[in-house]
């Protein structure tokens, strides 16, 4: 018995040396690509200061230039992968939604992902047909409010996909 504890401490032991050593070992290769980096840093910035001291600018050498070009094409290929999804609006129908009472207020059910939440908790979800009457005057005025923060929402996201259209031709939306 006392083999094995002796045992499973040497490997405990080990496996701690093990991850030590490949920890120094990335440490190693990473100060070693830092240091290469710094070196090529230097070398950029004594290429700077010898064309400066010769009255070239950057520019001329074609520096800044060649930058300004690859910064471009990169921004292009971002534009096209970054292709927001085209708006569609959809209107509320007072019939298709749902509602629910809570603190004593009618609310307006504003994604089916809720309706299993709130009926485990003991709320009932009704659809507006079977809204009690004494709460059929905030129908309305829930809808109106949802369908003002649908337009809101809908316009933003028109703003966004307007945008990308322009830069890649594609076809213009307006808002509502």
């Amino acid at each position: 018995m006392m083999s094995l504890l002796l045992d499973k401490r040497e490997l405990k032991k080990a496996a701690k040396e093990l991850t030590l050593a490949k920890l120094n070992d990335v440490l190693d290769t990473l100060q070693a690509v830092l240091a290469e980096r710094q070196s090529e840093l230097d070398a950029i910035n004594e290429i700077e200061r010898f064309a400066r001291e010769k009255g070239f600018t950057l520019e001329q050498l074609g520096y800044k230039q060649v930058i300004e070009v690859v910064a471009t094409e990169q921004a292009s290929v971002v534009a096209d992968e970054k292709r927001p999804i085209k708006p569609k609006f959809k209107t509320l129908n007072k019939d298709s939604q749902y509602f629910y009472v809570e603190n004593g207020k009618l609310q307006l059910l504003r994604t089916h992902t809720m309706k299993k939440g709130l009926q485990e908790r003991g709320i009932e979800v009704v659809p507006a047909a079977k809204v009690d009457k004494k709460f059929a005057k905030d129908i309305e005025r829930l809808i109106a409010e949802a369908t003002e923060q649908a337009v809101a929402n809908y316009n933003q996201k028109v703003l966004v996909w307007n945008d990308w259209a322009k830069v890649n031709g594609g076809e213009l939306l307006e808002q509502r």
